[in-house]
């Protein structure tokens, strides 16, 4: 069930708490190819819509990442556990805090600088430095793009004072530096990719 909710909290760009409303009325599988699956969550309510207007979020299979694939794991959940007829039978947001930071403490990360926030963060980052999605398009996807009228959302789920530096300030312009990791879309490891 964590893993579920750690995969969409960092998918959708949600908070737990967002995470933890999502009921099976919420959820349909689909089928948009054959033999094509993919997750359409509608969800009722976010922190940026608390009145509604919130555009379905799309979730495909990820063969590539099994650990990470949304609808593998919402497929899991459903084969295990079924649906529940009773909406308080969900975890409380107290509860899913701890087993989340004991799961921190298990891989020995502190996790006292970790909160509501962290999936958003996680998720930004993993859209911009994994994906290399476009500015733009994190902030359509995570409902941020509207007017623009907070840019600092973005840049505070980017950029973090828990985040290691991954290149010494000596070697930013240096020319002999060692390539990136390979590019998951284009497999090029100069420092641009």
């Amino acid at each position: 069930m964590l893993q579920l909710m750690f995969i969409t909290a960092m998918l959708l760009l949600l908070r737990f708490e967002e995470v933890l409303c999502i009921t099976w009325s919420d959820v349909q599988f689909e089928y948009y190819q054959p033999r094509r699956r993919r997750i359409r969550l509608m969800l009722p309510f976010r922190k940026t819509h608390q009145y509604g207007g919130i555009v379905p979020f799309f979730l495909y299979e990820n063969p590539e990442k099994p650990w990470m694939c949304p609808v593998r794991a919402w497929a899991a959940w459903w084969h295990h556990y079924g649906v529940s007829a009773n909406p308080h039978d969900g975890m409380t947001a107290d509860s899913f805090l701890e087993c989340f930071r004991n799961n921190l403490l298990d891989i020995s990360i502190d996790p006292r600088p970790y909160g509501t926030h962290s999936f958003c963060r996680g998720g930004c980052q993993y859209l911009a430095m994994v994906l290399r999605w476009p500015l733009r398009q994190i902030c359509t996807w995570g409902g941020w793009a509207e007017n623009f009228d907070n840019p600092g959302t973005i840049f505070k789920y980017l950029l973090s004072w828990t985040d290691a530096p991954q290149l010494q300030r000596e070697d930013y312009f240096n020319p002999e530096r060692a390539g990136s990791d390979p590019c998951t879309a284009c497999g090029r490891t100069c420092t641009c990719a």
